[in-house]
Formats: structure tokens, C-alpha cells, sequence
């Protein structure tokens, strides 16, 4: 909004009148009530109970251009509308004496109230996924309920925290699969015969680490209004997962609860770490996510099987025991601990047996041999990185694995566990004086990916692999130093600049006999002359995806400035909407090429947001 309409606003506000934003939104203001629409615009139906345009821009600095709201037709007015005093009410047609549902405006959002009366329907909002891919974070008790006080959040614009004191349950549903358009509802019940008056206040808020050295610093806008972007609750599965419509990947849970152990509280008592509480107890009892073995993804009625084969991916259980224990360490949860422990200890034992020849370093079923991948799900490769063919010793899974069993030493040793912990203590640094020498190639003098059962080393430059070593103190400093001499000038040579679209996992192709799909949608080349599949997706592809461990790397070496060269950009590619959303040719913005062209699929990935967790490790 220009400053010549805000300035006209102003001298409104004082008048009591209704004023018009044009069409961006109605707003309400009197001497009372001021309403600051650098954080929120909005207009109302005039015949039914619902938000015909909806904006929120948490950092106020009037972002409000994006409305993802689904308006569906109205088939059959029964309400009718006034507003008073700032106050909008709805009448169900036939009764005008008390108001079925009231808006009221307030500072910094506002508050529905609804009346019981007769033919009452709830306030439902529903949000277009393929303009925000919105969530609501809060606890679910059940499948498509979500508990209060929760928070509204859309990725890239604000987050509302709503509350309630007599409704204690929603309405909470997600939809990707046989839909015209991906969407995300919440709905509020209206009052009924035993509460006749229920009210839903919505407070607008930041939600990050307030950090003193980053205050008023316009570089970390992007970390100010998307620290909590790691967060997306899907209410079908009822844990957190990619985005609210999508799958829940098991070895993704480490990531999260990094970033959870950081986060203010979400609303009152509710914690980003009590949703990591939610989702690991939902895996104990069972619950298969992506990279475990048997995982089906419903699609409607249809299983559909997303990872067969003759194990869980070789990350899985480091995920999820990393999970686990920095929960207890967020929590101090005690009686939760002690319920769990015996659980913990299956999923620690199903790392420490995948070490089949006893040097501490874990093996994966697959042998990662080039040209061994048939390419369907029942030959899926060892870890995250799904469609580049990691296996048999997997730098990246042994990383993870180092760090898990570490901390469950720890949490095994206050559990009075002195036997396994020091059991896990020796396996864990078996494991760390047989990294370094087990993958690192003399030829390029960094990490390779893996090492395949016919001893060749898979070596790509993975940006990641190297940068986790150094992070979690597999390598020493003067090795780490002369990896990331090394990574850096690839960077360089390769001709990689644009850091706004994050970094890409590998700096050279992939050939083909190391891919599993060798579509080249998927990153696959037709030849390796051909190359047709370089930088699109995981082969070389450009994203937001584990950047937090290189600038972890560079920070744990004293590399300020090498660090800042990366960071600032890719915060000004958050908050310029860089990993979200669709593009033109059909793909989405969470992969792409180095030039910018996009080649993902899931239009939101979760963790394209890590390196918020770098902000808060540096500048604490």
C-alpha cells in the first residue's frame, strides 16, 4: 500500500466510518479499535459467514497481496449482514434479534463469535494450496481433529495464534488426492444448545527466536517470518510431515526436532517440540512413514506402496532416535522417558546390527554397486536422497547414526543403563575413527557418498556429506578445513552462484548407472554423453534442502565469511517466496535448476527451511 492511501487510513480511523481498501479488503477502525493493515487485510461476505479475502503479513510490512483462499459458490443465501461500531454480525435469514455469528476487530487481528440460533453453520476457511501451503500446528487427538489454543501458519506470509476457552477440538482436514485444487480447512463449530456463546480470538504473530544481534536487521526477515515453516501437521496421518497434504517421512524427524528445540512457544504452553513429542510417539506405536519398509500412502482407497525392499532406509532409525532424545532433552519429560525407553532401545539396536563386519561403519542391504538399481519401489536406496543410488556403506546414514547413538549413550547412562551405554559409547566412536579413512577419496580429497560392496567409492562432491562430517566432529578441524577448501572451489569452478535458490546436494552429474530413476523429470539422464538429466531434482538440483549443515560447517570452523556468503542470500530467497509454490511450466519451486527453471513436485518441502537453525546456532 502506498503511503498517500496509508496517510488517508489514519486520518479515517478516527472517524467511525467504514473504509474500503479497494479490492484488497475491507477494514473497520474507530478510536477504540485501530487497525494497523501493514499486518492484515481482509473483506467478508455480505450474504454468509465466510472470508472472501484473507492476508496476513506477520513482520508488518504490507506483503498483503496474496489471498489463498478456495471461495466456493454460494448455492443458497440464508444469512443477511450489518455492520455497527466496527462489528459485522449475520443474521440467519428470519431473525433478526441475535446475531449467528459476530467479527470483531481488534489490535492485531480479530475475534468470531457465534450465537446459538437455529440452521447456525460453522466459519470455515479453506486454503488453496497451490497459492500457500498453510498448516495449522497444534496437537491432534484424532484423525482430522486438531486441539486449542493451536496456530494458523502460512509459510511465507504470517501465523495467527487462535484460542478458544470453550471449543477444545476442530475441525482440521487436508486434501491433494482427487481434488481440483490441493487445500487445507479449518473449521470452527458455531454455538450450540450447551455453549450458546462461543468465541475464537486470532492474534497475528512472528513466531522465531528472538534474537537480540538480529533485531531490526531487514537480511533476517526471511528467518523472522519463517522460523516455524519447518512445522506442517498433516491431520490424516496426525503427525508433522512434508506439508499438511503430504507424506510423513521417518527420516526427516531429526531435522525437525532440531529446529523445535529453538522455537518459542507456538501459543501459550503448546511447544513446536511437544509436535515432535506427537510424531515419535505415533512412530512407537507404529506408525510407517516414508523409508520404512512396508510404508503405503493411501491415495483415496488405493495403497499405493512408496518403499518396499527387504529393509527400512539405512536412516530411518538415526532419524528417529535423534528425534527421541532431544524431546526428553526439550521436555525433561521424565514419566515419558521411562514409558519409552525399552522402545528407543529397539530402534538403537536396529542401527548398531546394520554394522555387518564389526568396523563400526553401518551397511545398508543394497550393495550401491553401479547399475545394480531396478528403479521401483522395492529397491529403494539408503537414505533421503532417494533417487541417487546410496548404499552398502553410506557416508550420510553413518553421520546420522554417529550422532544418534551418541545422545542415546547419554540418555541410556541417566537411565541407569550403564551397560548399554557404554556399549553405544564404543560403537559410536568405532565409528568415528573409521569414518574418515572409510570414505574419503584420496583423488578429490573430499567424502564420498558411499562406498559399494565391490569397494568403489560413489564421489560427486555432495555438498552435504562433507558438510555434515565437518558439523557433527567426524572429521578433525585441519581435515575439515582442507574438505571445505576443496568444496568451495568446486563451487567456484562449477560455476554455482545463485544462493537465493539455496545449493545444490552434488556439484557434478550423477551418471547413470548411481541413479535410480533415470527419467530425466526425476534427475535420470537417457546417457551419461547426453546428460539431459544434470541439475534437475536430486541430481545436481538447486534447493533450500540441507544447506543448514554447510553453513553449520563453515560456522564450527571459524568461517564467518564463508558461511554469510551463502546465508544472506538464502534469506533473501525466503523471503522472497523461492521455495514455494508453482511455476509456469508446470513443476514447483521447492528443486531447481541453476538458472532458476523448477523441477519439484511437492510445491512445499518442509525442509527447505532448516537453515533457520543456523541463524539461531551463530547469532544466539
Amino acid at each position: 500500500m502506498d503511503m498517500d492511501r496509508r496517510e488517508a487510513i489514519k486520518k479515517m480511523a478516527f472517524t467511525g466510518m467504514l473504509f474500503s481498501l479497494g479490492p484488497i479488503g475491507k477494514l473497520y477502525a474507530n478510536e477504540s479499535v485501530e487497525i494497523d493493515s501493514k499486518y492484515f487485510n481482509y473483506s467478508l461476505n455480505p450474504a454468509y459467514p465466510r472470508f472472501d479475502y484473507f492476508s496476513v503479513d506477520s513482520l508488518g510490512k504490507s506483503k498483503l497481496d496474496n489471498s489463498p483462499l478456495i471461495l466456493e459458490k454460494l448455492s443458497k443465501t440464508i444469512f443477511s449482514s450489518e455492520t455497527k461500531n466496527n462489528i459485522t454480525r449475520y443474521f440467519v435469514t428470519g431473525n433478526k434479534k441475535t446475531a449467528a455469528w459476530e467479527f470483531v476487530p481488534t489490535k492485531k487481528g480479530f475475534i468470531l463469535r457465534s450465537n446459538f440460533v437455529e440452521s447456525n453453520v460453522p466459519w470455515v476457511i479453506r486454503f488453496n494450496q497451490r497459492k500457500n501451503h498453510a498448516t495449522v500446528l497444534g496437537l491432534v487427538p484424532g484423525k482430522n481433529k486438531i486441539s486449542t489454543p493451536c496456530v494458523i501458519h502460512l509459510p511465507d506470509m504470517g501465523s495467527f495464534k487462535v484460542r478458544s476457552e470453550l471449543v477444545k477440538l476442530l475441525d482440521y482436514t487436508s486434501k491433494r488426492m482427487n481434488v481440483p485444487i490441493h487445500f487445507v480447512q479449518i473449521s470452527f463449530p458455531a454455538a450450540d444448545k450447551r455453549n450458546k456463546t462461543v468465541e475464537y480470538s486470532f492474534e497475528i504473530d512472528a513466531i522465531y527466536p528472538k534474537l537480540g544481534k538480529v533485531a531490526g536487521d531487514a537480511r533476517f526477515d526471511g528467518f523472522r517470518r519463517n522460523y516455524i515453516n519447518t512445522f506442517q501437521v498433516n491431520p490424516n496421518v496426525m503427525v508433522l510431515a512434508n506439508n499438511s497434504s503430504s507424506d510423513s517421512c521417518a527420516f526427516v524427524q531429526y531435522g525437525y526436532s532440531e529446529v523445535a528445540l529453538f522455537a518459542p512457544n507456538l501459543v501459550d504452553d503448546l511447544k513446536a517440540i511437544d509436535l515432535v513429542g506427537m510424531t515419535v510417539d505415533r512412530y512407537l506405536e507404529g506408525t510407517k512413514g516414508y523409508g520404512m519398509k512396508g510404508y503405503t500412502y493411501d491415495a483415496e482407497g488405493t495403497e499405493l506402496v512408496k518403499w518396499g525392499g527387504q529393509s527400512s532406509s539405512l536412516d530411518t532409525y538415526p532419524s528417529l532416535l535423534i528425534a527421541a532424545c532431544n524431546y526428553y532433552k526439550g521436555t525433561n519429560n521424565t514419566k515419558w522417558i521411562k514409558k519409552n525407553y525399552k522402545g528407543l532401545v529397539v530402534w538403537a539396536e536396529e542401527i548398531i546390527d546394520r554394522d555387518c563386519d564389526g568396523d563400526g561403519i553401518i551397511e545398508y542391504g543394497f550393495s550401491g554397486n553401479s547399475g545394480s538399481w531396478s528403479g521401483g519401489p522395492e529397491m529403494r536406496p539408503a537414505n533421503w536422497w532417494d533417487t541417487i543410488g546410496f548404499g552398502h556403506k553410506d557416508a550420510y546414514s553413518n553421520t546420522l547414526a554417529y550422532r544418534a547413538i551418541t545422545k542415546f549413550a547419554m540418555v541410556s547412562n541417566e537411565m541407569g543403563d550403564t551397560e548399554n551405554a557404554k556399549r553405544y559409547s564404543d560403537f559410536a566412536e568405532k565409528l568415528r575413527t573409521n569414518f574418515y579413512d572409510t570414505f574419503i577419496n584420496p583423488e578429490t580429497g573430499v567424502l564420498a557418498g558411499w562406498k559399494s560392496a565391490d569397494g568403489e567409492l560413489h564421489d560427486y562432491y555432495f555438498t552435504f556429506v562433507n558438510a555434515m562430517a565437518i558439523a557433527y566432529d567426524l572429521v578433525s578441524k585441519e581435515q575439515g578445513n582442507q574438505i571445505m577448501d576443496v568444496m568451495l572451489r568446486k563451487i567456484d569452478e562449477v560455476g554455482f552462484k545463485n544462493f537465493e535458490l539455496g545449493l545444490p546436494g552434488n556439484l557434478i552429474p550423477v551418471k547413470r548407472d548411481d541413479y535410480t530413476h533415470h527419467d530425466p523429470r526425476w534427475g535420470g539422464s537417457t546417457s551419461d554423453e547426453l546428460n539431459d538429466g544434470w541439475q534437475k531434482y536430486e541430481n545436481g538440483g538447486a534447493s533450500g534442502n540441507y544447506v543448514y549443515f554447510t553453513l553449520k560447517a563453515l560456522y564450527h570452523l571459524g568461517r564467518k565469511k564463508d558461511a554469510e556468503k551463502i546465508l544472506f542470500p538464502l534469506l533473501k530467497g525466503m523471503e522472497d517466496g523461492n521455495f514455494q509454490g508453482d511455476c509456469d511450466n508446470g513443476m514447483t519451486k521447492d528443486w531447481r535448476t541453476w538458472d532458476g527453471e523448477c523441477w519439484g513436485y511437492e510445491g512445499f518441502l518442509v525442509d527447505n527451511y532448516w537453515s533457520v537453525l543456523a541463524v539461531v546456532e551463530q547469532y544466539k
